[in-house]
């Protein structure tokens, strides 16, 4: 799987081809994507002096680009709903075993609640793995003038290089 760079203008006007660029197959529907720039590794110290402080640098460094029309398969829809569905059922069935929990003031109750809390939080880690940036796995450059997709498909890689080819 290539790395592949697209210029960010390109992405903004929504020429892309109609192939999905994680699967290589031929795109099923076209999402609205914004494409932010992952966030500096020093910045993960700030989170020493709260998380105030690392989202306000965050935000401040934050490249976006703005892509209209992202190529999207039928695999990216499947993979972004069954990554809602398990994470938002870890989240109910979480708040409701902490509720249970909660009631039953048991010597285990304690634990129980520090579990339903993990669950809870792993619920939250897989649902925010359904965003259509993390389906599509593409991030803006720190400079913001490309995006990049570190695991492009071969199939996507072709297609952008050569205009209307069959894929």
């Amino acid at each position: 799987m290539p790395m592949v760079t697209i210029p960010a203008g390109q992405v903004a006007a929504g020429h892309l081809p109609p192939v999905c660029a994680r699967h290589g197959e031929q795109a099923t529907a076209t999402k609205k994507v914004n494409l932010i720039s992952k966030p500096p590794a020093w910045a993960a110290v700030l989170i020493i002096a709260g998380v105030l402080p690392y989202l306000i640098v965050v935000m401040a460094l934050r490249k976006t680009v703005k892509a209209p029309a992202w190529p999207w398969c039928a695999k990216c829809t499947s993979q972004r709903t069954r990554s809602l569905l398990i994470g938002l059922g870890l989240i109910v069935l979480s708040f409701v075993l902490m509720i249970a929990f909660a009631a039953a003031q048991s010597d285990a109750a304690a634990f129980g609640i520090l579990l339903a809390l993990i669950g809870f939080l792993a619920g939250i880690i897989v649902a925010a793995r359904a965003t259509t940036q993390a389906i599509t796995g593409a991030f803006v450059s720190k400079d913001g003038n490309l995006v990049e997709i570190p695991k492009a498909d071969e199939r996507f890689a072709y297609a952008l290089h050569h205009p209307g080819a069959r894929v």
